[in-house]
């Protein structure tokens, strides 16, 4: 299944297996490939990939979380011959 990118508002930089444990998420909701990346340090804003299914549990775990937004496939343009 596609992954969508959620906002995260956290206290400190957190591993991708740290933002797992703090809010119950399994090993195959997020990307650990993609990893935890920073938006704003002075918003404290990192953004994941996770599985749809993750959002609702990002909420029951109390996570100051916005999205999910969408992951498009990003791709080269190439003209026609």
């Amino acid at each position: 299944m596609n992954k969508v990118m959620v906002n995260l508002r956290l206290p400190k930089p957190l591993s991708v297996a740290e933002v797992r444990q703090q809010f119950g998420l399994d090993e195959n909701q997020i990307d650990k490939n993609f990893g935890v990346v920073e938006i704003d340090p002075r918003e404290n804003l990192y953004t994941v990939l996770v599985d749809p299914s993750a959002t609702s549990r990002l909420g029951q775990a109390g996570a100051d979380y916005s999205g999910p937004y969408s992951n498009p496939r990003i791709a080269t343009f190439e003209l026609p011959h």
